[in-house]
């Protein structure tokens, strides 16, 4: 049962190392890529002591060279394998390397754990299992108590890049108002959004243990990272915002039907996009529909382009 349990943990582990997959919905890329790879090894560190405290335990509790032969070889090889992500780590620009040294550490670690069934199934001792099952589970609140520290770490790091994200939003909105654009439905995603954010912010401060703290994590994504329905789409829901409030302007620039035709087109685009998201909720994207908004919010960002450089090069 300890096997199994560790296996998952370390496909959670997996998960938590490869930025792309754990920071999906963070919204940056390089600005806080150190943080995220330092909180990802910690998450990993968590995890890899426990296997190592388990491995050593199933050894030392079987107590037979010849039994546990292959085991200690395989011990030696995942050491070998988390000192180079060690040195990964070191070098917080190769995230690719880390990506590819994860998946060898957990190839092994993943051999580690059935050579460790084995040896206790040949051994088939009570007393040997005991001890397992009591060491184990002391290795267990400590992996735990580790977790809920990074995890900590993780989720105001999670704050910190939302909080970031919406100066940035908000930023733009006074650069739309000096354009002469009507920000209301912008200030209306951005105000929706900063509530979600502060609901995870205090859910996040109230979580007392690595559980409460997981499903606070859970509890709100700004983009498309939750797999239960928890996601707000802020980056679509803005860019329909965008596109309204220059049409809004443009579509008085020029009486021409051509012009007028264009605009109209431009709109229907953007309705297309709101409609499309509207279904969508706050669930995440599944078959079309990623594409049903974005391509809507492209054909209407190229109409406004047109009608731009119509209006431009009438003065």
């Amino acid at each position: 049962m300890q096997t199994r349990l560790q296996y998952t943990a370390l496909i959670a582990c997996v998960m938590l190392v490869v930025p792309s997959a754990a920071f999906a919905d963070l919204g940056t890329k390089s600005t806080y890529t150190e943080e995220q790879l330092q909180i990802q090894y910690q998450v990993a560190n968590c995890t890899d002591a426990y296997l190592d405290g388990y491995l050593n335990d199933v050894v030392t509790a079987i107590n037979n060279s010849t039994t546990t032969a292959t085991l200690s070889a395989d011990i030696t090889k995942t050491r070998a394998d988390f000192a180079t992500l060690q040195t990964d780590v070191a070098n917080v620009n190769n995230t690719k390397q880390i990506q590819n040294d994860m998946i060898t550490y957990h190839s092994d670690s993943k051999t580690d754990n059935l050579d460790a069934r084995h040896a206790l199934k040949a051994t088939h001792s009570k007393t040997v299992n005991t001890t397992i099952k009591s060491d184990t589970s002391q290795l267990r609140v400590t992996e735990n108590s580790c977790l809920y520290v990074a995890q900590q770490q993780r989720a105001h790091l999670k704050m910190d890049v939302y909080n970031n994200i919406m100066a940035r939003a908000q930023n733009m909105t006074k650069k739309m108002m000096s354009h002469g654009e009507n920000v209301t439905g912008m200030n209306n995603v951005i105000n929706n959004a900063s509530a979600k954010i502060q609901g995870f912010q205090l859910a996040v401060q109230n979580a007392q243990n690595s559980t409460q703290l997981k499903a606070a994590f859970d509890s709100f994504c700004l983009y498309n990272g939750c797999t239960t329905s928890n996601n707000f789409h802020f980056a679509a829901a803005t860019a329909i915002q965008v596109d309204q409030a220059k049409l809004n302007v443009l579509e008085t620039k020029n009486s021409t039907s051509s012009y007028q035709a264009l605009a109209n087109q431009a709109q229907t685009d953007i309705n297309n996009a709101q409609t499309a998201l509207n279904q969508v909720g706050s669930n995440k994207y599944s078959g079309t529909q990623s594409s049903d908004v974005w391509n809507n919010i492209k054909a209407a960002a190229d109409l406004i382009h047109e009608l731009q450089q119509i209006v431009n090069h009438k003065h």
